[in-house]
């Protein structure tokens, strides 16, 4: 079996479709890392009053430098501190925002609270305004000690109905207040994350399509099955395969990625709470490095989920290209789904389908940070939950029907 297995992985690994496609995946995750460090921008005011725009890795840097006062736990006294200077300037501007603010004004005052003021804004402030919106008239220091009780409020009401709303108190009592902010992590680089999991599974199905249906094209299956261990031997042999090339170059690739991005922007932004990281109304009581771990944990579940499915596929179809049409249909469908609709039934399709938690937008990170759920019956399960115990069926679920297809097959041939 050891043999089987070796001469496998080396026909597969050797074809130079499969390495040139492999090693481009593993360039890309450092490409795709780095990329997001490139839209950072920010503004220094100088010694003499002068403005000037700093990009990249200096933007970085400088962010964390102006808003180190605001690191650690977001008590009342820094939200009071940040509700003061923003009426201040309100009041003497008539806004906070350049260009009805002098942008030194600007970054010297509002850019180094901006993170708490809009935390604030979105809590004690009227459910229609925003941190752009917002006049002194709609915000006080004196609103302060209800800010983490209004917080929990108006969470719990994000539920479409009393049973949603429960099971949001239930998922959200968890979450450590105060909040903890430190600087420089960025959602644009949690979000490159979700698309290189998702470039990485559109290579894995090209590269796995063939691994049954190529036999299947050239005849050579006919003669292999005649050999000693041409039965079930060989199809463990390409299924173990096929997982190993895939895990291998999944921890590869986005083991690189997170190396370079927690690098770049600094570990020490992985302790914030993820409701200061986005929009402040997320369910999870997690910091940004706990969901960047949960996005990954469920990117590899589901390219697992879809690895298995094209398997499945493979030894079912007679042809590559039969395999590989239907197989990249199913992993985008989910994609297709999320843009088509948004009804709930439509919802439950897509976490069901194998790369349910892959994508852009309908991603696993974003049902991760939204508030949608799965009604069955009297349960009601929040969509995360739902798509990695998805995924968690039908690996086993389409390995189990990849060696019965194959198996059968054979008996029929």
């Amino acid at each position: 079996m050891g043999r089987l297995l070796y001469l496998e992985l080396k026909r597969v690994v050797t074809a130079r479709s499969v390495w040139i496609l492999l090693v481009i995946l593993i360039l890309l995750s450092a490409v795709l890392a780095y990329f997001p460090v490139s839209f950072e921008r920010t503004y220094r005011v100088d010694e003499q009053g002068n403005v000037s725009e700093l990009s990249g890795r200096d933007a970085i840097a400088y962010q964390k430098q102006i808003e180190k006062e605001n690191n650690g736990e977001i008590t009342e006294e820094k939200i009071r501190e940040a509700i003061l200077v923003f009426q201040e300037c309100y009041r003497e501007y008539g806004a906070v925002f350049p260009p009805d603010v002098p942008k030194e004004v600007y970054v010297q005052k509002i850019l180094p609270i901006y993170p708490i003021l809009k935390a604030a804004a979105h809590v004690l402030a009227r459910e229609e305004v925003s941190v752009y919106t917002m006049t002194d008239a709609d915000i006080a220091p004196d609103d302060v000690p209800k800010f983490y009780e209004q917080y929990q409020e108006r969470m719990a009401f994000r539920g479409k109905n009393e049973a949603e709303q429960e099971k949001i108190r239930e998922l959200n009592g968890g979450v450590k207040m105060p909040f903890t902010y430190n600087s420089g992590f960025s959602m644009t680089s949690l979000e490159y994350l979700s698309l290189y999991i998702l470039l990485m599974l559109l290579v894995f199905i090209v590269i796995i399509s063939p691994i049954f249906s190529a036999e299947y094209q050239t005849g050579a299956d006919s003669i292999l099955r005649c050999t000693r261990y041409g039965r079930i031997h060989l199809a463990a042999a390409k299924i173990v395969t096929a997982v190993l090339i895939f895990a291998v170059t999944f921890l590869i690739g986005i083991g690189s990625f997170l190396l370079i991005t927690n690098q770049v922007y600094g570990a020490k932004g992985l302790e914030t709470s993820v409701q200061m990281l986005w929009d402040i109304f997320v369910i999870p009581a997690l910091t940004v490095g706990q969901a960047q771990s949960a996005a990954v944990a469920a990117g590899f579940l589901s390219i697992f989920a879809a690895v298995c499915c094209t398997l499945f596929l493979s030894a079912r179809c007679r042809n590559v290209q039969d395999t590989l049409k239907i197989a990249l249909l199913i992993v985008l469908l989910p994609v297709i789904l999320y843009i088509v609709s948004d009804a709930e039934w439509v919802n439950v399709i897509r976490y069901l389908l194998p790369s349910g938690g892959v994508g852009l937008s309908n991603s696993f990170l974003y049902e991760l940070l939204g508030t949608d759920f799965v009604h069955a019956g009297q349960a009601v399960i929040w969509s995360p939950c739902f798509i990695i115990g998805a995924a968690l069926a039908e690996i086993p679920l389409f390995l189990a029907l990849t060696v019965r297809t194959y198996c059968r097959r054979e008996s029929t041939n």
